[in-house]
């Protein structure tokens, strides 16, 4: 240790030294008060760093994309993503912000010409597209209160 380091470290009221083990962290203080106090530490493991994904001006913010979402390269691996980020959101949620994160956005053409596919050549569906029906015995029904 540099003499720098050890004259920064003295002026320090309290030092934190975090490790990748759990075990080793430790909090040193001069203040007795605030080691009574036990503070949230967020793992490594569960730090997602931000990248800019377009620059902001004087009246928006930066628009910012996390980098385990940035790094992804398909939709499926995009969709499964955001069904770990936000498991409390329905299914087809999923789909629709997996393809609004990566561009692909669905236009009605894209769906008329996509349900006639699925029609004729029985093709996969694009990510975050489920066509449900109803038979006569068990009718979808949609009710407005």
């Amino acid at each position: 240790m540099d003499y720098h380091l050890k004259k920064e470290l003295q002026k320090c009221s309290t030092v934190l030294i975090n490790s990748n083990d759990e075990r080793f962290n430790y909090m040193f203080s001069k203040n007795d008060n605030q080691l009574d106090s036990q503070e949230t530490i967020i793992p490594m493991s569960e730090y997602d760093y931000g990248v800019v994904r377009a620059a902001g001006n004087a009246f928006e913010l930066d628009q910012i994309t996390p980098l385990s979402l940035a790094s992804l390269s398909s939709l499926e691996e995009a969709e499964l993503w955001y069904r770990q980020k936000y498991p409390s959101l329905p299914d087809e949620y999923h789909g629709i912000m997996a393809r609004y994160s990566f561009g692909e956005l669905l236009t009605k053409k894209e769906l008329k010409n996509t349900y006639k596919k699925y029609k004729k050549k029985n093709k996969d569906l694009p990510v975050g597209l489920q066509i449900k029906t109803g038979t006569k015995e068990d009718p979808i029904k949609v009710i407005f209160d």
